[in-house]
């Protein structure tokens, strides 16, 4: 299902609603006396080739995150370098083993980042990956909050580790509380929602403003913003329930179409969210939207009971080789569902390689959560 508008009033909308917001922004670093960023956060879309992923191995999640690793290493191109960032160094070497049993080829490409505290297999929300107009990349991490779960506190380690390994320096700390998945980047776009918001409540920067000034200070692309209080659209990381195909095309997902093909999956046992609020939040985030500028295109999606875990397939991962856009799709081993995304993607132009996350989904995450891509290389 699509919402229209005219291609042209598209692309005149939204450069239009670019133009202002550069100048707004500009005038306003200017008013205080700052000089603009040109540092953006690295494009979740397929607007470039990936060039480097870092990902968490925790060997204690391997039932549910072993087969993703084994579909996607296969399928992934032997020019992407992957930073695997473990607590221990025997981790690393646990996963290699694996991986060569599993007939994973070309492991020259995997690298060892050794974090020295207990973490999670979700390496997304650590930290957000940047670049800056000469191609030099830097780790932006949030602020430390306090939990009392031991491998989330173990996680906060990551952007130290990673940033250390790959360009020698520590991470900046961003001023807001954040993880990776409330963002979601085109080379042009940035897309937050009400979301990140509700994370900032308990400090000062709670308000939106706050939180966009946070925002144009670290980050070149103009802000895309959903929802205006908790609950206007779905109740997770914004590429659960929708994902920028470019700079003006977004997929969002769509309940209803779940819904009805789950019927045709009468052995699933899913126990779902209120399906009625649920559909009602993405057709709100879809509505958003389409007031924006964008087209939008529905995609089938599910959440499930908790309002955690989700059938989604815009959480993926997204590459190019030459003109060939590419999607690594979280499947949930739902045929129907499964197919109708294959479909989906296909339609937009997509090669899709299936990449199972049936073991692990239901611990509130997919695959872009397990994921978190560092660097692409330049279009040739």
């Amino acid at each position: 299902m699509l919402a229209h508008r005219g291609s042209m009033g598209v692309l005149a909308a939204i450069a239009a609603g670019l133009a202002v917001s550069a100048g707004v922004v500009a005038l306003a670093g200017a008013i205080r006396g700052e000089r603009p960023t040109t540092t953006r956060l690295v494009a979740e879309d397929a607007s470039a080739p990936l060039a480097r992923i870092a990902i968490h191995y925790a060997p204690a999640s391997d039932k549910g995150a072993m087969p993703v690793w084994r579909d996607l290493f296969r399928a992934l191109p032997p020019s992407v370098n992957v930073d695997v960032e473990v607590s221990e160094a025997p981790d690393y070497d646990r996963l290699i083993g694996k991986l060569e049993s599993l007939h994973v080829p070309h492991l020259e490409r995997f690298h060892r980042v050794v974090v020295g505290a207990p973490i999670t297999t979700w390496s997304r929300d650590r930290y957000a990956a940047l670049v800056d107009a000469d191609g030099h990349g830097s780790i932006l991490a949030p602020p430390r909050v306090q939990t009392a779960f031991q491998k989330r506190a173990g996680d906060g380690e990551s952007p130290a580790a990673i940033s250390n390994a790959l360009y020698g320096v520590a991470p900046h700390v961003s001023r807001i509380v954040f993880e990776g998945g409330d963002l979601a980047a085109t080379p042009d776009l940035i897309f937050a929602d009400a979301n990140l918001q509700r994370r900032n409540e308990a400090t000062t920067n709670a308000n939106r403003e706050a939180i966009e000034d946070e925002l144009h200070t670290r980050f070149a692309q103009r802000i895309v913003w959903l929802g205006e209080q908790s609950g206007d659209v779905p109740r997770h990381h914004i590429m659960m329930y929708m994902m920028p195909i470019d700079d003006y095309t977004v997929a969002v997902g769509d309940e209803r179409a779940g819904l009805a093909l789950l019927a045709n999956e009468p052995d699933a046992g899913l126990e779902l969210e209120d399906p009625v609020a649920e559909a009602g939040r993405f057709d709100r985030a879809a509505a958003i939207l389409v007031a924006q500028g964008f087209k939008v295109v529905r995609v089938p999606a599910l959440v499930l009971k908790g309002a955690g875990s989700f059938v989604t397939y815009t959480n993926a991962l997204f590459d190019r080789r030459g003109d060939q856009k590419i999607v690594y799709l979280p499947t949930y081993a739902l045929p129907s569902l499964d197919d109708a995304a294959t479909a989906f993607w296909q339609g937009q132009g997509f090669e899709v390689h299936p990449v199972d996350v049936s073991n692990i989904y239901q611990m509130n995450g997919s695959l872009g959560c397990l994921v978190n891509v560092t660097r692409r290389a330049a279009r040739p």
